[in-house]
């Protein structure tokens, strides 16, 4: 605002009485000021608000979608897991699962049919072991099953095969003694020395040893001491 002031002291001049002074003053109210300022303010927590929004929108938008590939994503897994396990259940696995039953009814077939079964391995390492805690030295071992094997007597003692046994030893004591080695089982019976010759090195000898029902126990049985094998 300019304001023209005449002169009250006579002695100025005309050109100093015409002169314009330039003052400035701030004559607006300060509630005015401090209502552009509030408006001011207003209008960029407005914009900051406006771009924060549109900010979370974006990414709502994008976790959005990205839910919904993985949500078909996993459909199709789940989806091509379930057809999996139907083809499994059907056509696919039937040559499997009937070989399976198969063998298990074979098995079920060959624990009846060789119930009777013996087991020479079972019967040799028998021997040997008992051969091993005397100083006898085993040369061969002859063994074979009569016809009772396969009959339908249940006592332990009836012989249903026959063992024989030849080696040597240094003396007959020695003899002895491997025969009194086979007193306390019950596989065998009967031990008997049946020749002793003597020998350069010492005697060779052949005993003779019955085979009890006891020792029966086919591959495919599972309730004997040696479990089938």
């Amino acid at each position: 605002m300019s304001t023209a002031l005449m002169p009250i002291d006579p002695s100025v001049s005309p050109q100093q009485a015409a002169r314009i002074l330039t003052i400035r003053a701030d004559l607006m109210p300060p509630e005015i000021r401090e209502s552009r300022r509030s408006r001011v303010t207003r209008s960029v927590v407005v914009v900051l608000v406006v771009a924060t929004l549109a900010v979370l929108g974006a990414w709502y938008a994008q976790a959005t979608i990205a839910k919904q590939n993985a949500e078909e994503e996993y459909n199709d897994t789940f989806q091509s897991l379930t057809s999996v396990r139907s083809a499994q259940k059907t056509d696919e696995l039937k040559a499997l699962v009937e070989y399976q039953d198969g063998g298990t009814t074979l098995n079920t077939e060959l624990s009846a049919v060789m119930a009777s079964d013996l087991s020479w391995t079972n019967m040799l390492s028998l021997i040997r072991d008992r051969a091993a805690g005397t100083k006898v030295t085993l040369s061969q071992i002859d063994a074979g099953l009569s016809e009772q094997a396969a009959g339908t007597s249940t006592e332990a003692s009836t012989a249903i095969g026959t063992l024989t046994i030849t080696g040597t030893a240094e003396n007959k004591r020695v003899v002895a003694d491997f025969v009194n080695e086979f007193g306390d089982l019950k596989d065998v019976v009967n031990p008997f020395v049946t020749s002793v010759t003597n020998s350069g090195t010492g005697v060779a000898f052949t005993v003779t040893i019955s085979i009890t029902k006891e020792a029966l126990c086919g591959r495919f049985t599972t309730d004997c001491p040696s479990k089938g094998k």
